[in-house]
Formats: C-alpha cells, sequence, structure tokens
C-alpha cells in the first residue's frame, strides 16, 4: 500500500548550521511498480522496469531496475523533493507471445510523479500503456538563436518525420500545443486539474489522463493526398518561412540585420509556415485597427496552416522550455470538440479563453520539453501514457541548439528513429538546428 512521505520536524535548540545539515540522513526508498488495469490482465512482466528518482532542487539522480515482483530497492535518497518515472519497452514479438495481442510496433509502458521524500518506506507507480505512431517529430529547434547577433525566436521550426514503411499523407493533420500552468514546481505549482474546470464533461472518462487542453491548434491543409511523406522522408514546419541568415524588414518597415548567420537557420525552403496575421485580424473584431506582429511575415511561395487557435500575435516557442508539440489525426470535425476554460478560473465570461479538448487517443506522437535548470521547471503537462519525461535542449535558451530523435536503426536506406514514448530517453541535443533534411540532420553535430 503506497505510503505517505511528511517531512518531519527538526526540534533543535541552540545548535549549529553543521548540526542541521549532519542530521539530515539518507533514507531506503522502495518504488513499487504495478500496470494500470487493461495491462494487469495480461500478466505483462514486472521486472527490468527502469526507475529514475530526480531531485527537484539539486538535479541529483538515482536509478534501479525492478525485480520480478517489480520492486526497485534505493538504499540511501537523501530527503527532499522528487519527480519519478519509469519506463519499460515490450518488444513487439515478445507482447505477441505473452499477450496474444498482434502489434508491429514495441509497446512502452511509463509513469511519472512527483513526491516529497522524508523517512523510508514505499511509494506505487503504475505504468500506462502508450501509444506509437508512423509519424513522430523527428527536429524541435525551440531555444532559437542568440538575440543580438542572431534571429532570437524568429527562427523556429519543428520537422516531422515519417518513420514507417509507407506512404503518408499530412493532409489534415493537426499540430498544437497544450495549455499548462507555467509556475515552478518549486514554488509549490501542481499540474492543472482539468476535473475542476467550469462545465467539463468528460463523458466518463478521465478529463486529465484521457485528455489534453490545447491553446496552440493549427491543420495542414490538403483534399487528402495532397502532402505525401514517403518512408524516411519529413516536412518542415516553420513559425516563419524566411531565410533568417539575412536581413529582413518587418511588419513595422524596420529594416532588421543579422550580425552573425552562423547562429541562424534558412527557413525560406520549409513546407509549411504557421502564419497567424490574418486569423488574428478576423479574430480582433475590428480588422481596421488590427496591427500585426512585427516579426510575423509570410513568405508566398510557402503554404500556410489552417489556424484553428492561437494563444499569441505569433507561434513562438518557449525558449525556455516550457512546453510541449503534439500531432493528431481525427476524423471527427474539430469544431465538434469542446473546448474549457483554464481550471483556476471561477467565472466565465464572453471574453474567457477556452482551450480545445482533444482525446490522447487521436494522438500520433507528443513531446514534452522542460528547462535544464531542475528549480525552474513547471509540473508535468502531459499525461505519462503520451510522454513519460520531458527533454530539453542542454545549453537552454538562444543557444542555436534543437532537439534531435536518436536513431534505432537502418533498414537499407532508411533510417528508423526510437520512439519509447519518453522524451528523455528518445532525444539528443543537436549543437546546431539543421532543417536541410540531408544527411547532416539527422546527426548531433
Amino acid at each position: 500500500m503506497c505510503m505517505v512521505f511528511c517531512l518531519a520536524l527538526l526540534l533543535t535548540t541552540g545548535c549549529k548550521k553543521d548540526d542541521i545539515t549532519n542530521a539530515v540522513q539518507p533514507v531506503a526508498l522502495i518504488i513499487q511498480v504495478h500496470y494500470d488495469k487493461e495491462q494487469q490482465l495480461l500478466n505483462l512482466p514486472l521486472n527490468e522496469v527502469t526507475v529514475k528518482i530526480s531531485n527537484t532542487i539539486n538535479g541529483q539522480v538515482y536509478t534501479a531496475s525492478t525485480d520480478e515482483k517489480g520492486g526497485a530497492a534505493f538504499s540511501s535518497v537523501v530527503p527532499g523533493n522528487y519527480q519519478l518515472s519509469a519506463s519499460k519497452v515490450i518488444k513487439a514479438q515478445d507482447y505477441k507471445d505473452i499477450t496474444g495481442i498482434p502489434t508491429q510496433e514495441d509497446v512502452s509502458l511509463n509513469a511519472t510523479a512527483n513526491i516529497t521524500i522524508a523517512a523510508s518506506g514505499t511509494q506505487d507507480l503504475t505504468l500506462a500503456a502508450g501509444r506509437i505512431g508512423n509519424l513522430v517529430f523527428k527536429q524541435i529547434y525551440y531555444a532559437g538563436s542568440n538575440g543580438s547577433k542572431g534571429a532570437s525566436f524568429r527562427d523556429q521550426f519543428v520537422e516531422i518525420y515519417n518513420n514507417s514503411n509507407d506512404t503518408i499523407y499530412a493532409d489534415s493533420l493537426y499540430i498544437g500545443n497544450s495549455h499548462a500552468n507555467q509556475k515552478t514546481v518549486n514554488d509549490g505549482a501542481k499540474s492543472f486539474d482539468w476535473s475542476q474546470s467550469i462545465g467539463m464533461n468528460a463523458g466518463g472518462k478521465d478529463p486529465n489522463k484521457d485528455f489534453v487542453y490545447l491553446e496552440n491548434l493549427f491543420m495542414i491543409p490538403g483534399s487528402g493526398k495532397d502532402h505525401p511523406i514517403a518512408p524516411g522522408e519529413s516536412i518542415v514546419i516553420a513559425a516563419t518561412a524566411l531565410n533568417h541568415q539575412r536581413p529582413y524588414t518587418n511588419n513595422s518597415g524596420k529594416q532588421i540585420s543579422i550580425t552573425d548567420p552562423t547562429l541562424t537557420v534558412d527557413l525560406s525552403h520549409a513546407d509549411f509556415e504557421v502564419y497567424l496575421v490574418d486569423y488574428l485580424r478576423d479574430q480582433s473584431g475590428d480588422p481596421s485597427k488590427f496591427t500585426p506582429f512585427a516579426s510575423d511575415l509570410d513568405n508566398p511561395d510557402v503554404p500556410n496552416l489552417v489556424i484553428y487557435a492561437a494563444a499569441d500575435k505569433d507561434w513562438v516557442l518557449d525558449a525556455t522550455g516550457r512546453d510541449d508539440f503534439i500531432m493528431f489525426k481525427t476524423a471527427t470535425p474539430i469544431t465538434s470538440f469542446p473546448s474549457y476554460p483554464d481550471p483556476t478560473v471561477t467565472e466565465v465570461t464572453v471574453s474567457t479563453e477556452k482551450f480545445k479538448q482533444i482525446p490522447i487517443s487521436t494522438i500520433i506522437d507528443a513531446v514534452e520539453i522542460t528547462n535544464p535548470i531542475s528549480t525552474k521547471r513547471i509540473p508535468k503537462r502531459l499525461p505519462s501514457s503520451l510522454d513519460g519525461e520531458a527533454t530539453f535542449v542542454l545549453a537552454g535558451q538562444y543557444s542555436s541548439q534543437s532537439l534531435i530523435r536518436k536513431i534505432a536503426k537502418t533498414v537499407g536506406d532508411r533510417i528508423i528513429f526510437q520512439d519509447t514514448n519518453n522524451s528523455a530517453n528518445d532525444f539528443d541535443t543537436k549543437q546546431k538546428a539543421d532543417p536541410s533534411k540531408s544527411a547532416s540532420s539527422f546527426t548531433k553535430d
């Protein structure tokens, strides 16, 4: 049975600082891993589950593997606040042999939790099966480049890759970012509880585990077979599809120079771009008084995504790492999905912003980003079944670095990327973002 960890009050009189420090003794911890209800019926093995506990203050990490009963023992853990994560990948053939259920992909299971450890004990952790899609985020360039010498946030992009052996059409593929609590865990913040959102109706499902709530929502246009992605090929979606290595004139008529072109990228040949001006002008209520965001320019040679919701005046990826990226497809009209206000809202008015509720069953791939500095991290954004653990570029914001997915294997000339639904395991830091799709775009260097 799960124990609740409570901090003990240390009563001292006239003691020195060194005495207090020395009084904090390591404790023993057992993480007991279980499967969710559906997976428990399949007799899946509990051994060799990788369990990691990470101190949210100093970043110290402890790692262990479970025994046959699902227990992972940590003999000496310094008391404090920790994030727990557990992950296991079962090979497709092994999964079929154990369960009798055929699958073409390896099955990934993940779990996360935040706890305070003060005394020896046991903590339960439940693994949830993840979903693996044929399209994956190959590269995510959210950090941007130097603000004075590069292009700041203007050169951001995501690259989506066909990880299957069949042609996939990008038509009607949705891209989005979720709405989440942006305050830090270190300040006591917790993940939003969407069950508290006014008017919430999850249809008997869990509002927090079975859905995400999007503040940005875009769609690739097309009639069904206009935008094929061949096996091993990708598409690049730019925030602004310009050559950011060259000077440009913004929407205010100001000439913007670039002093070090090597820090940024050329996105003039992107496959799509996110251009918000027309959408925001229509939404403004008075188009004649609408002022476009200075750097949100339209490249007429690059198709624009269809805009359904936008959180800001431009699609600016959070360079500090408070973000996520979600792609999904659905046969249900997007307008049929309900929208709900932020769970902290206590009264809904005509101006209250609402966020589209998307079932995780429709989601093909999702990646959660976090800050490299543990004390600046916000609560987990995505359900563990979508992404077990968040990731980040090592040098942080405005570093020109991007996230690049790890290569699992190569079949002939086709690269197959790793996809365990755990971004901390699946991505490396690429030293310089590269939207070229060439051989160099697959490597860390």
